[in-house]
């Protein structure tokens, strides 16, 4: 997905591969420059030489019946500069997955601590359990 189709999507839409994603469409400043989360910071990323310090990290999580409020942590000493979800399951606009939250978070109640998490808040309306994926994007804090 290119930028200019980023400004014009909804976060959470359906893409074209039949499958929800919920990377943010925030801006995030890397390297000093201006760059949109997803796919167009991590083409900003290699062109400036700093994917060689980018560590993704993507794991699964099961969703019961109601919600789960999660996150996924970056490896010690990096912080998260973006992230987001993908959902792979059944799209029913009557009983819709929900993401109430899919933003920066911290794992320290330190008032000065960098966000080093990306937090997510499912809402599950449908009456199975389903399963995420849920990822971030994490750079080394300088």
């Amino acid at each position: 997905m290119t930028a200019n189709e980023m400004k014009g999507a909804d976060m959470g839409r359906l893409s074209r591969s039949g499958r929800t994603t919920g990377l943010v469409t925030m801006g995030v400043i890397v390297g000093g420059a201006l760059a949109w989360s997803g796919v167009s910071a991590a083409e900003h990323l290699s062109r400036t030489g700093a994917a060689q310090r980018v560590t993704v990290v993507t794991e699964s999580r099961k969703v019961p019946h109601g919600y789960l409020d999660t996150n996924v942590v970056c490896p010690k000493g990096q912080r998260a500069i973006s992230g987001g979800y993908a959902y792979y399951g059944d799209h029913n606009l009557e009983k819709p997955l929900i993401v109430e939250e899919n933003a920066p978070g911290r794992t320290s109640d330190k008032p000065d601590a960098v966000a080093d998490a990306w937090n997510l808040f499912f809402l599950n309306s449908k009456d199975k359990t389903i399963t995420v994926e849920v990822h971030v994007i994490c750079m080394p804090i300088d």
